[in-house]
C-alpha cells in the first residue's frame, strides 16, 4: 500500500503552480471585467429607467387620450345639432375624408365587443364615461370592424363614433425597443470608453514593469503629471524605484569592471611567473589556460 503524497511535495506544488497558470489563462483581464459591469450596471440603470418611465407616462397619456375622444365628440355632437340634413350629410363626409372619423348610427342589433380590460382601457373607460355621460359605450370591435367606437347620443339618437385606434394607442413594444436598443449600443459604447480610461494606467504600468524586467530603464519611466492623485504617487514611486534599480545596476557594472581590472596585473604577473618557472611543458600549458580562462571572466 502506498503512502499519501506529502503536500509540500514537488508533485502537489506542481499541480497547484499548473492549476494556478490555468485559471490565469482562461481568466478575463482587467478591462473586460471592469467593462462587463459597468455594462451590467448601465443595462439595468436603462431597464429600471424606461419601466420608471412608461409607469409615470402612463396616467397623463391617459388623461390627455381621454380629453381628445372627449372633444371630438362633444364637437361632433354639437356639429351635428345644429345642421340642417343636407349640411350634416356633407359633414359627416368631410369628418371621414378628412380626420378619419366617422359617424354611423347604433342599431339595436349591433354586436361590440367593450375595450380590453388593460390597465389603459379601463382608465380610458372611465375617463370617457365620467366626461360623456353614463350611457357611453367604449368598444374595441362592432359588427367585426376593429377600431375605437365611442357609443352617445344626439338628441336621443343613438350614434357610434368611429376613429382608428393608433391615433391614440401609447408607444408600443416597437418604439421601446428601439430605444432600448439605442441607450444599450450607448451604454455599452461609454462603459468601453470608462474601461478604458480606468485600466490605461494599469496597462501602462503594466508596460513600464515589463520593461524593468528586461532591464531597459529608460523606456520604463511614468507620466507624473496625470490628474489623478493616487495614479500620480503610484507612478512617481515607480519612476523612482526604477532610477534607484538602473543607478544600483550601474554600480554593479562599475564594481565588477574594477574587479576585472584590478585582477588583470596579478594574472599578467601569476602568467609569467608560471611560463618562466614550470619546467613541465604540459603542466604549464594547463595552467596557463586557467590563467586566461580568469582573465577573460
Amino acid at each position: 500500500m502506498t503512502a499519501p503524497a506529502d503536500a509540500t511535495s514537488p508533485a502537489p506544488l506542481e499541480a497547484l503552480r499548473l492549476a494556478r497558470e490555468q485559471r490565469a489563462r482562461v481568466g478575463l483581464n482587467l478591462f473586460w471585467r471592469t467593462f462587463f459591469l459597468l455594462a451590467l450596471l448601465l443595462v439595468g440603470s436603462i431597464l429600471a429607467w424606461l419601466q420608471t418611465l412608461r409607469a409615470l407616462e402612463f396616467e397623463p397619456r391617459t388623461l390627455h387620450t381621454a380629453q381628445q375622444i372627449a372633444s371630438l365628440v362633444n364637437l361632433s355632437r354639437a356639429a351635428l345639432v345644429h345642421s340642417d340634413a343636407i349640411a350634416r350629410v356633407s359633414l359627416i363626409k368631410t369628418m371621414a375624408d378628412q380626420e378619419g372619423v366617422r359617424i354611423l348610427p347604433r342599431e339595436p342589433k349591433d354586436k361590440f365587443e367593450l375595450l380590453e380590460g388593460t390597465a389603459l382601457g379601463n382608465r380610458l373607460t372611465d375617463e370617457l364615461t365620467q366626461r360623456l355621460g353614463p350611457d357611453t359605450i367604449v368598444a374595441q370591435n362592432v359588427n367585426g370592424e376593429t377600431g375605437l367606437w365611442v357609443g352617445f347620443n344626439i338628441n336621443g339618437d343613438p350614434n357610434w363614433l368611429l376613429m382608428d385606434r393608433s391615433r391614440f394607442s401609447p408607444a408600443g413594444g416597437r418604439t421601446w425597443l428601439i430605444w432600448l436598443i439605442t441607450a444599450g449600443a450607448l451604454s455599452l459604447a461609454g462603459a468601453a470608453a470608462i474601461a478604458r480610461l480606468i485600466n490605461r494606467p494599469l496597462k501602462q504600468l503594466s508596460y513600464a514593469a515589463n520593461r524593468v524586467k528586461d532591464g531597459d530603464f529608460a523606456a520604463s519611466h511614468l507620466d507624473e503629471e496625470v490628474v489623478t492623485s493616487e495614479i500620480r504617487e503610484v507612478n512617481i514611486g515607480f519612476n523612482r524605484m526604477a532610477q534607484k534599480l538602473a543607478k544600483l545596476e550601474q554600480d554593479r557594472a562599475v564594481m565588477l569592471a574594477g574587479i576585472s581590472h584590478d585582477l588583470r596585473t596579478p594574472l599578467a604577473r601569476l602568467r609569467l611567473e608560471t611560463e618562466m618557472s614550470v619546467n613541465d611543458e604540459v603542466a604549464r600549458e594547463h595552467m596557463v589556460a586557467d590563467i586566461v580562462q580568469l582573465d577573460a571572466t
